[in-house]
């Protein structure tokens, strides 16, 4: 896929922000803890010029800068997206984020709530309460050990992914492909994937002990869209958002449109068009939040 067209954003860490598409007033796309921007690429082929797109890769992830360890958490984060939209020119803009980078639209929200016109919140954003769930430690540290790892090639990365069918990139639809390979840079004996292991962590750590509270979902006065993956990140495993959350989530925010996604799991949300097409008119026209 060539539609993107990267731009860098100077600073103490260097970010960097892509952009799909043309027009004054671009939906900023926040992605998931180990992943990059290239997450919405189905959104972006939804979308069809309806509505343009900027996605950035935030700090330790993608093309941006890799800090040290002690240089993350969602107020590096949040701090990062007001750079982004200063350098694009954005007084204020709707957030669309996933998994962590949900967190990171309500952060911006809580800090800057004038920069954030709408969220649209896609499997993340919950409030902390108690211990994580095993299912969701488990699918976090099955995405974070490849990045320790090294792959022959873009083949080898893909049984990673889809253990046992010998799956080759041209099995793949071209959105698929390019997020896959974008994900990967070049290393000593082969690739590895661009996200920082040490910013994954500390960003998980920083979410199961200074997540949002209700009280704090509670002070985000934006409206909301909230769509849900009827399935946690395996097939057959709960909600990463169940009803019991749900309905805090509700009751703390101001949403107005609400999608339960029947099939989708954590990553087929964002990552099969037929999930994404049902909640892509949420990016393509605000009128949900007026």
């Amino acid at each position: 896929m060539t539609g993107w067209r990267e731009e860098r954003v100077p600073g103490e860490v260097e970010l960097a922000v892509s952009l799909w598409g043309e027009g004054p007033d671009p939906v900023l796309c926040l992605h998931g803890i180990t992943a990059q921007h290239r997450a919405f690429n189905f959104l972006a082929r939804c979308l069809d010029g309806r509505r343009p797109l900027a996605g950035m890769d935030l700090r330790g992830r993608g093309n941006s800068g890799k800090p040290p360890a002690g240089c993350y958490g969602l107020g590096a984060h949040a701090g990062d997206v007001v750079r982004v939209l200063d350098h694009l020119g954005l007084r204020e803009a709707t957030i669309a984020g996933h998994s962590m980078g949900a967190f990171v639209g309500l952060e911006v929200a809580r800090r800057h709530p004038e920069r954030v016109r709408a969220l649209i919140l896609l499997d993340g954003g919950w409030p902390r309460a108690g211990e994580p769930s095993g299912e969701l430690d488990e699918g976090l540290e099955r995405a974070f050990s490849r990045l320790e790892m090294t792959f022959a090639g873009l083949e080898e990365y893909l049984d990673f992914w889809f253990p046992g069918r010998n799956l080759s990139p041209e099995d793949l639809p071209p959105e698929l492909e390019d997020y896959y390979r974008y994900d990967l840079e070049e290393a000593d004996g082969g690739l590895r994937p661009k996200a920082s292991l040490a910013a994954a962590r500390e960003d998980a750590r920083y979410l199961a002990s200074r997540g949002p509270t209700v009280r704090e979902l509670a002070g985000v006065r934006c409206p909301v869209a909230l769509v849900r993956a009827a399935e946690g990140f395996f097939p057959g495993s709960d909600p990463l958002i169940p009803d019991p959350v749900r309905d805090a989530m509700a009751g703390a925010l101001d949403v107005r449109r609400e999608i339960l996604a029947a099939g989708a799991n954590h990553y087929t949300l964002l990552l099969d068009p037929r999930h994404v097409r049902r909640w892509a008119g949420l990016a393509a026209d605000e009128g949900w939040a007026r």
